[in-house]
């Protein structure tokens, strides 16, 4: 079940790394903002899930690894788990949307089609 989405698009360029931990750091922000309270985050960015676990706060993104150990910490019992790429479409295709449509735009409660699809062949 899917209770909310967010696609988000920010401007300049951000390295791959830093990309994936924005990404992290606004799904974390979205679900406590809409009072959720997941268990498991995942992302294809196993340096990310890396950085983490390493607590590495030291290197040029330490500040944004930083604050997404304190967004975990507000979740409770909550841990980010590396997943495939291919188990992550979702994911992908809501920072092409962004991209494509030069938009933010979130969903709570009632997702869009297209994304339907792309969840339901995640799972399956």
């Amino acid at each position: 079940m899917v209770l909310g989405a967010s696609s988000l698009k920010f401007a300049g360029h951000l390295s791959p790394f830093l990309a994936e931990c924005v990404a992290v750091r606004e799904g974390i922000k979205f679900a406590i903002n809409h009072g959720l309270s997941p268990g498991v985050i995942e992302t294809d960015a196993q340096n990310v899930v890396l950085a983490l676990q390493e607590k590495t706060f030291n290197a040029l993104e330490g500040p944004i690894v930083r604050d997404i150990s304190r967004l975990l910490e507000r979740l409770e019992n909550a841990s980010c788990y590396f997943t495939c790429h291919f188990c992550n479409a979702a994911a992908h295709s809501l920072a092409q949307f962004a991209f494509r449509n030069n938009v933010s735009q979130s969903w709570f409660d009632s997702i869009p089609d297209w994304l339907t699809t792309i969840v339901l062949n995640d799972l399956s």
